[in-house]
Parts: C-alpha cells; structure tokens; sequence
C-alpha cells in the first residue's frame, strides 16, 4: 500500500552536491557501470545531483550521477525511517524513469548496506522523465517522485549541466552517523502555545497524606526512628514506658483481658441459643458486637504492650516528615509524637509575582524542570491538576502561590525545589520547536536546519515564551523548514571539526 507523502521546501528543490572541493579533496566517490565519470576543473563529479524527499514516516535522500543515453548511473538511496531515525535494513526498492507511457526500472532485492539501496539505471533515450522510487519493507511501503529529470544524449552535455556550488556555510554530517546516535528532525509548523510565567517552585507533602501518631498513653518516650527514614507498615517508630503511673499499661491490659474474657463467654453462651432460636436474633447481635469489639481491642493493645512500655508503630508506609518530641521526654496520651507522610501524594507549590496577579486565574497547566535543567515533567506526566490558583498574598508571602496536586513519578521528594512553567492564555498559532532544538553560544541562540540530506546550516534565532519543553520562535525560522530536534550537540562538533570534507564516505 502506497503511502500518501508531502514534500517539504527540500523536495521541491534538487541539491545539486559538490563531493570534492579544492579545500577537501577526495574520499566521496559514485561508481559507475558501463560508463565513466567526468570532472571538471575543480574535481566536481560532472552532473553528481542529490535530492531529499520526506514522507510522514521515511526521509529520501538519494545521490547519483547525471543520467546518459547509454551510460548506467548507479544510485546511493539512502532511507530513514523517521520515528526512530534509523536506517531502513530490510525491504526492496524499484528505481524508474516515465515518459508518457515508456519507460525502464530496475529493483534491487535488499539494501546492499543498512539503509542504503543501490539500483542502477541506463536510458536508452535523452528527454524529460518523472523519477519514481518505490520501497517495499516490513516498517510500510511508500513511493517518492522526482517529477522532472533529464536524460542527456551524451557525457559532454551532462559535465555541462547546470550545477550549484554548495554553500560554503553548510555542515556536513552523514547519514551512517546521524543513524548510529540519537537523532532526529523535524518540520518548523504553527501549533498552539501559550503565554509562560517562568517562576520557582517548591515540592510539599499533602496535608491528607501526613498522619499524626498519638502517645495514647503517659509515660516517657523513647524514640526508635529519625526524621526523613523510610519507613514500612507496622514498623517500630518508638516505645512509650509508662511504668510506676497509675493507670498504666499492664493494668489497661487486664482490665481489657478481662472485658475480652466476659464479652467471650456471654457470645458462647447465647451462640447455641440463638441457632435453636431460644434467644432472638435481635437479641443475639448485640453480644455478637460487643465480642468482637472487646476482642480487637485487647489483641491490638496485646501487641503494642512489651515489657519495655507500649510500641508505637507506623500505621502506613512512608517516610518520618517530622518529630515533635525530644528523646526521653514526659508525653500524656494526646501528645503528638511524629508525623508520618507518604510520598505518592504530593503538592507542587509555585509563586507568582504579584506584576502577573491577572493571569493567575487563567493558569491551567504546568511543566517542571529540576535543578540541573536537564529533565523536564508535565503536570500530565504526573497526573496532576491546578488545586489552587486564587491571586492572594499575606503578610508572610508577599508572592501569589499557586499550587498543582500531583502523584510522585519517583524522582520528587518534599523540599525538593523546581523550575516551573505556568501556561496560561493560549495562542492559536505560533511558531514553536523542542528546546532540545536550541543551541547557546554566549547568550545567542542557534539551530540547525536541514539544507540538504546531509548538510545542514547554522541559523541564529530569537527565542519568545518557553514552557521548559517547548520554545515560541520570535525570529530566524521559516514555516515548513526542518531543523534538529535530536543530535543537534553532534552537528556543533562537526562544524567544530572543520577539517571534515563535505562527504567522507564512498558509494
């Protein structure tokens, strides 16, 4: 099944490529069958032409000596699966020249190398064709066209053809390394953004996810956990030694037992008569109750009591947020002797400056940065939403808070402090690319947009809002160029090498 493609500024222009300039000579070479190659003056390959092409899933790039009655020209197909930027390693390719209803093809069976097909054509008459290339492979099949090529009648008006010299401002960088690291491209479009207030943020544990434990007894403590230690359910947090006070453990625990005991037997006593229906069913129930209530009670304070004094232990699993009693000290039963939080449930607490006190109604969304920059999260990511976002301050805070519910993805913690992104007002159409796309040198902006299927050139560019994963392009872009969104580091050290020829590798 053919797959509908879309050509970009770079189809619909043919690149014609100069493989050996007097600056870098040698080392890119196109072979050819049945024929020869002419150079000019300069060592140009005579007639050496490349075009890009793009589908929603492939990119094309495709180099081959001009086409000759009579000569064969054998081609260097280079093919990107786009999603992955990796080459193509399975499938077949059919190259063809049409002529109204004439025409010649030749299909190669499977990539002479990974990503790279190699058919070979030989006109047999000079003219205008349309140029076809279909792939067939298990990742889908599609079909490029090169609408209009020309045969010539002989190797002299081929080395004479029109050629563009290449940009001298164009960086080289070949497919065989673009497809060995993590790279890719994309076209510069409109999308929806949003007005971004940039601001600081500070990770906090929700009030409903901290639980409070009580002495439940008098008595000195002695604390067992620190703040900040995981913790797991059930686990020993602190003893409570209540000897030598009256009313203390070892009498709460008889006078429970002894609660259990009577509450037990008057359930086994009334149990057979209330099966033969000799005491009713109304009657039954509450002594079956009043049992099981006096039996939790004495097996829960059973556990907790040890010769030490009672255990007090974590009812969830988590970690200590807080401590509230000093080893050793004197506590009666209401005392609140720590905090335990879990880390699943957390809030996200930003703040605003009270200048943008009008937009803080609008805010709807969030990105989060860490402080190394280098991570980013949305609040989707973290299955969060906007808990509060009224325009107040006080006499403690002068910055307008707002805060974001979010379920921890692992890498929070509370007191962990973040760079936030508001969003709020959106735009309908804006110019907008990954930030990963974004090259700094010394407080210019820079990217990289694709000229050709291995070159690209260097373009400053002025940056508007950005939302921590996304930048708005106030300037230096056009619409429907392509630029590196991935690998745009490894382009720089190219241009940094210099000493690199515009193609180092032979077909």
């Amino acid at each position: 099944m053919k797959t509908k493609l879309y050509l970009s500024l770079l189809v619909i222009t043919s690149f014609f490529v100069a493989c050996n300039s007097n600056q870098n000579s040698g080392g890119h070479t196109h072979d050819t069958v049945g024929g020869h190659q002419e150079q000019d003056e300069h060592g140009h390959e005579a007639g050496a032409l490349s075009y890009t092409l793009f589908s929603n899933d492939y990119e094309l790039f495709v180099e081959f000596p001009a086409l000759t009655v009579g000569q064969t020209s054998t081609f260097a197909a280079h093919f990107t699966q786009l999603s992955t930027y990796k080459p193509v390693s399975e499938g077949k390719l059919t190259v063809s020249i049409v002529k109204g209803d004439k025409g010649i093809r030749h299909r190669v069976e499977a990539p002479a190398s990974p990503g790279i097909f190699r058919p070979a054509l030989q006109p047999k008459e000079a003219g205008t064709y349309k140029m076809l290339f279909e792939l067939e492979s298990p990742s889908g099949n599609v079909q490029f066209e090169i609408p209009e090529i020309q045969v010539f009648v002989n190797a002299e008006e081929a080395a004479h053809a029109s050629l563009e010299e290449g940009n001298g401002d164009e960086i080289s960088y070949l497919k065989e390394q673009a497809w060995k690291t993590e790279f890719a491209t994309l076209a510069v479009s409109l999308q929806p953004f949003y007005s971004v207030i940039h601001t600081s943020a500070k990770v906090k544990g929700q009030p409903q996810s901290t639980v409070a434990l009580n002495a439940q007894t008098e008595g000195q403590v002695n604390l067992i956990a620190m703040p900040g230690q995981s913790v797991r359910k059930g686990e020993l947090l602190a003893v409570i030694a209540s000897s030598g006070i009256e009313n203390n453990l070892n009498t709460k625990l008889k006078e429970s037992k002894i609660t259990f005991e009577k509450s037990k037997a008057d359930f086994h006593r009334t149990r057979p008569l209330a099966d033969k229906q000799v005491v009713s069913r109304k009657d039954f129930l509450p002594i079956e109750s009043q049992y099981k209530q006096d039996s939790l009670r004495y097996y829960q304070l059973a556990n907790q009591v040890s010769q030490n004094g009672l255990k007090v232990t974590s009812p969830i699993e988590g970690f200590v947020s807080s401590v509230h009693v000093s080893n050793g000290q004197f506590v009666d039963k209401s005392s609140v002797i720590m905090q335990i939080g879990t880390q699943n449930q957390l809030l996200i607490e930003a703040f605003v400056n009270q200048a943008d006190f009008q937009k803080v109604s609008g805010i709807f969304d969030a990105n989060f940065s860490f402080a190394d920059g280098k991570v980013s999260i949305t609040l989707s990511e973290l299955s969060g939403k906007v808990s509060s976002n009224n325009a107040f301050v006080n006499e403690n805070n002068t910055r307008i808070p707002v805060t974001f519910s979010v379920l921890n993805n692992g890498k929070l913690m509370p007191g962990m402090f973040l760079e936030a992104f508001l969003k709020t007002g959106m735009k309908e159409q804006a110019l907008v690319v990954p930030l990963s796309s974004i090259i700094e040198e010394q407080g210019q902006y820079f990217v990289f947009v694709q000229a050709g299927g291995e070159s690209f050139i260097k373009r400053p560019v002025e940056l508007a809002n950005s939302d921590g994963i996304r930048t708005e392009i106030a300037s230096g872009l056009e619409l429907g160029e392509r630029i590196v969104t991935k690998g745009a580091y490894q382009i720089k050290l190219a241009a940094m090498a210099g000493d690199l020829p515009l193609h180092g590798h032979t077909h």
